[in-house]
């Protein structure tokens, strides 16, 4: 390396102001890190919800399945999967969700921070504004919409496939009852739909999804946004960043959260659940409003909301849990810069190429 000083200095200035791979995988792995716990600790509650959603009582396919096939409620639907597939059955189409939510929540934490901070710039301790969370959570959900339709798809699928066996059993065969094929696992269910219906089968669902991503992660962002924003507002001396909360507060703020994502969404999800259930090969329904009027007319009300207990059930240990995870991910990177800093004396990364 050249010792002339100004040369040092504008390498310096150049490995400070272009962020290298190792710090853009730092500002993603708190939302990786979400993701794991949303999936490890929700997904038995995504299944039950889905479950009501499809083959609740009420609802179109629930007709065409034995009376003792049929759930009831959340609970019963606990003890029918427990009883004749075993505690496992809850995690069904693991797989795809994991891999997913680490993608999407590294995708979902990134976005609506960039998008604030050009909005607010970094000032939003002291003038919190509820539009500009709305708008950047609204982004970080379109974004990240193209990633989870197909992953929902494929858990949805999988999720289903005891409804597939029943019918199948029912009808002799699975082609008979025109029930979706039978898939081994998370990756044979993405390779089957992709072989036999392109892309156009993976993003099936894709304009419902859309819409409650947009509006579910603008109202998850501003739950939780608003809950620490109180916290800063009403603290004591030495809290002026989240950093500086204790971990109670940010589990409260993250069932905040959980309550604006689920409370402000469900009914779109339950249409999203129903396209992505359907038959790929003879669906009953068109089109996302083909579906919602066709669950007005023969469920009614009632059946966009049911599987809701089961959501919001899930909505206080999934989403204290996300942000736990984000949160004290962000707390440990910080601690290791700092550590670097000290090391290294500022400098981050080689000083040259």
């Amino acid at each position: 390396m050249s010792s002339d000083p100004a040369v040092f200095n504008d390498t310096l200035m150049e490995v400070e102001h272009t962020p290298s791979i190792h710090k853009r995988l730092l500002d993603v792995l708190p939302g990786v890190s979400g993701g794991v716990a949303r999936v490890m600790i929700g997904q038995p509650f995504d299944t039950i919800k889905v479950r009501m959603q499809v083959l609740g009582k009420g609802t179109a396919l629930a007709a065409k399945l034995p009376a003792n096939e049929v759930y009831t409620s959340s609970m019963d639907c606990v003890r029918k999967m427990v009883k004749s597939e075993g505690p496992l059955s809850f995690y069904k189409g693991t797989v795809a969700p994991l891999v997913g939510n680490m993608v999407l929540l590294g995708i979902h934490f990134p976005v609506f921070s960039h998008v604030r901070r050009q909005l607010e710039g970094d000032d939003h301790y002291s003038n919190f504004s509820a539009a500009n969370v709305l708008i950047s959570g609204a982004a970080a959900g379109l974004a990240g919409s193209i990633v989870s339709t197909p992953v929902e798809l494929v858990r949805t699928k999988m999720q289903m496939q005891r409804r597939a066996a029943m019918a199948a059993s029912v009808a002799g065969s699975a082609a008979a009852a025109g029930t979706e094929e039978f898939y081994k696992g998370s990756v044979d269910c993405f390779r089957k739909v992709l072989g036999s219906y392109g892309v156009k089968g993976l993003y099936r669902g894709f304009t419902s999804t859309i819409l409650r991503d947009m509006q579910g992660y603008a109202w998850f962002f501003m739950g939780y946004e608003a809950t620490v924003n109180y916290f800063l507002q009403n603290a004591g001396p030495g809290v002026h960043t989240k950093a500086d909360l204790n971990y109670m507060q940010v589990m409260g703020a993250g069932v905040m959260a959980g309550f604006g994502l689920w409370g402000s969404m469900f009914p779109i999800d339950t249409i999203k659940s129903k396209l992505q259930a359907d038959n790929l090969a003879k669906p009953n329904y068109t089109s996302t409003m083909d579906c919602l009027k066709k669950v007005l007319a023969t469920e009614g009300q009632i059946g966009l909301w049911r599987g809701f207990s089961a959501a919001m059930y899930r909505a206080v240990p999934v989403n204290a849990g996300i942000f736990l995870a984000v949160e004290g991910t962000r707390q440990g990177i910080r601690l290791y810069e700092e550590e670097v800093e000290h090391v290294y004396g500022g400098v981050v990364g080689p000083a040259t190429n």
